[in-house]
């Protein structure tokens, strides 16, 4: 299993008294590793920009933190820098598409205008056509005016758009283009 660690991070302490100098440590809850001087933590930050880096294993409970394009994160399934990588960076993709999908979704919402009602002598060419029925199941019952091709979709409020089906069928049919 691979988890983000948001409580990941790296802490530093100045040492040394006349040449002071920075060394850094990775820590993540109460857990901590060694210190490590500034050009193993700088050479850790390059690296981790192109692929995952580990940086310390818990003996008890057999989790290894790895640093990945700015992010921490623990496994404990062994898997190897590209396997975390390939994991990681689908993760990061998903996240892209529901984003695009949701901008999308509210770019459409705003910019469609209020719905324009079917004209009067489309529906009873449309009936007319069907012969007030369903055109899926026959039925006479609970009769509505379906799109084809969805207005969402593009579709228009024309007789060769529409088509005459009763509730159920309508509700299977959804936004299908069936």
């Amino acid at each position: 299993m691979l988890k983000r660690d948001p409580r990941g991070k790296f802490t530093s302490k100045t040492v040394g008294i006349f040449r002071t100098r920075q060394q850094w440590r990775f820590e993540t809850g109460n857990m901590w590793w060694g210190w490590m001087e500034e050009t193993d933590y700088n050479s850790i930050l390059a690296r981790q920009e192109q692929y995952p880096v580990p940086l310390g294993k818990d003996s008890s409970s057999k989790r290894i933190w790895w640093m990945f394009k700015g992010e921490f994160y623990w496994e404990d399934d062994g898997y190897s820098a590209s396997q975390v990588a390939a994991l990681i960076l689908d993760r990061i993709a998903q996240k892209e598409k529901k984003v695009d999908r949701a901008i999308a979704r509210l770019s459409q919402a705003t910019s469609t205008s209020v719905r324009q009602p079917i004209p009067d002598d489309v529906k009873i060419l449309v009936w007319q056509r069907d012969g007030g029925r369903c055109v899926k199941c026959g039925s006479q019952k609970n009769l509505e005016y379906d799109h084809i091709i969805p207005l969402s979709k593009g579709g228009g409020n024309t007789a060769r758009n529409l088509q005459l089906l009763c509730e159920d069928c309508n509700r299977a049919k959804g936004g299908n283009l069936y």
